[in-house]
């Protein structure tokens, strides 16, 4: 994706509108739109993370109750 571009076209379509609540709206998102959690953390954090879905994905997953069980050694629940 040519990022610029993609700016452009945004600010193309914002210039062309008459609608305030849209103008109101596209404000509000990019003063409250933050950096992604998942930016800051780090490499070997992330790549947990992409192994984590991965193993979703492939339906690796336990039940909530079964995750409860299981940590339940160490005072978590």
């Amino acid at each position: 994706m040519d990022l610029q571009a993609e700016k452009l076209d945004v600010l193309q379509l914002i210039m062309n509108t008459d609608d305030p609540g849209l103008i109101l709206d596209v404000k509000a998102l990019l003063r409250t739109t933050k950096d992604d959690w998942y930016d800051d953390l780090s490499d070997e954090q992330q790549k947990d993370v992409i192994e984590g879905i991965k193993e979703a994905d492939k339906g690796e997953t336990i039940t909530h109750s079964e995750a409860l069980k299981r940590f339940s050694k160490w005072g978590l629940r």
